[in-house]
């Protein structure tokens, strides 16, 4: 007679815990493999967790939502490094307003106002140098956000070729003025690849033609390099500078057969040597 109290006992029990927890698949509460999954991780968490094989943690940058991210912190480091070039041009033209106004009774050689008005460049010169340091800054800090999109359809966007465009020539003009030239060939040649269009426009194929022809002659003047490198850089320059002229005048042209012929010239010269 117990042994029959205690299974009834125990199959209530059972009935209720069961009544209490139904089973997940029923009430439309089913969960999928990837909602557990993500649940269990919680008991994971470690901030300190760095792994050894980075493959999938890698997969989140294909992601929609890490791209448009991305974009987002491409687009505001974009915008600083214009307003600082903005701001410095706004300076400059203050200063050189101030300048030309300023009277300067003191002065009395001709040397003295040359001298006056060489510092006065100095000093235009460093505020535009420093302007475009910080601006440069910025502008990498943009490219290297958008580097870390792989997302395909995001990367394909015009959205995302017109920011990119934008962040690269914005990188160039301001590289360029401070004598960085060979670091501006890279993303020069990331610019064209972007789309047909931009291969389309002469200025980065006449920038292109001095960042190689500079590169170039510094091997040449140092003896630096290998043969082969230098005949590659001029190639390269003479390439670029015969694109522009295309671009810019039509191959038939007498401006086109003049570039043409001093590149025979060039290229010729490099074989007798």
């Amino acid at each position: 007679m117990k042994k029959i109290l205690m299974l009834f006992a125990v199959a209530m029990l059972t009935a209720g815990i069961s009544a209490q927890n139904p089973p997940a698949n029923e009430g439309g509460d089913k969960k999928t493999e990837g909602q557990v999954a993500d649940e269990s991780e919680t008991k994971w968490h470690n901030p300190d967790y760095k792994p050894y094989i980075e493959s999938f943690d890698q997969l989140v940058t294909l992601s929609d939502a890490f791209a448009e991210n991305k974009l987002r912190l491409a687009l505001s480091n974009y915008q600083t490094g214009r307003s600082i070039i903005q701001k410095m041009r706004e300076s400059v033209q203050r200063y050189r307003e101030e300048a030309a106004e300023a009277k300067h009774l003191n002065e009395k050689w001709y040397w003295q106002t040359l001298d006056r008005k060489a510092k006065e460049e100095r000093q235009i010169a460093e505020m535009k140098r420093k302007a475009k340091l910080k601006a440069v800054t910025y502008f990498s800090r943009s490219i290297a956000h958008m580097d870390e999109i792989q997302n395909k359809k995001v990367r394909e966007s015009d959205k995302f070729k017109e920011l990119i465009a934008d962040v690269y020539r914005d990188w160039v003009i301001q590289q360029y003025d401070l004598k960085n030239l060979p670091q501006c060939i890279d993303i020069l040649e990331r610019y064209i690849n972007l789309d047909p269009k931009y291969d389309k426009e002469i200025s980065p194929h006449k920038y292109l033609t001095s960042c190689y022809g500079f590169r170039e002659n510094v091997l040449t003047k140092y003896e630096a390099g290998t043969e082969d490198e230098r005949i590659f850089l001029k190639k390269k320059k003479n390439e670029h500078l015969l694109r522009a002229a295309e671009l810019k005048y039509k191959k038939n042209s007498p401006e086109y057969e003049k570039i043409l012929s001093e590149v025979n010239r060039d290229e010729i010269i490099a074989i007798h040597n």
